[in-house]
């Protein structure tokens, strides 16, 4: 079994705006142009959502206004965790999981741990699959996400 990836950043601000943030302004600060489906075309995604809902989905507003979605809500508990399927431009039959926990930390701050995991089901391409996507949330959460604050 491939292991989880597991990020965990601190932010300045408490963990029901770093959840809002995270969650509802995701475009604000999202590298739409090279972490999305419209950068197989060159171009800027316009927005990424996440619906506030159980079932909801999480998709890309692609350069040319139509949809890619990435994945569905599996858990929305406002202020604490937010748990999704993941598949940003594959097939939704094989999605890995994202969970996202934000913490209260003394003087402040929130604590957001970033949790990857179901690596197995790409099968002989999952260290491949975890390896880029351990790179890649370092820049998307621990420079983006952080840069929001």
């Amino acid at each position: 079994m491939t292991e989880p990836i597991i990020k965990t950043v601190v932010v300045r601000c408490d963990a029901a705006r770093a959840f809002e943030i995270f969650a509802q302004e995701t475009s604000s600060w999202w590298p739409l142009g090279g972490h999305a489906v419209s950068a197989r075309d060159n171009k800027a995604a316009l927005a990424v959502t996440i619906e506030p809902n159980v079932g909801g989905a999480v998709y890309e507003t692609m350069h040319d206004g139509s949809r890619a979605d990435w994945g569905t809500v599996l858990e929305y508990v406002l202020g604490a965790r937010l748990v999704i399927t993941w598949h940003p431009g594959t097939k939704a039959e094989n999605p890995t999981k994202v969970a996202v926990d934000f913490e209260d930390v003394p003087g402040g701050q929130c604590r957001v741990t970033l949790t990857h995991s179901g690596w197995e089901r790409w099968a002989d391409r999952a260290e491949d699959m975890r390896r880029n996507y351990d790179s890649g949330w370092d820049f998307v959460l621990g420079e983006r996400f952080v840069s929001a604050f």
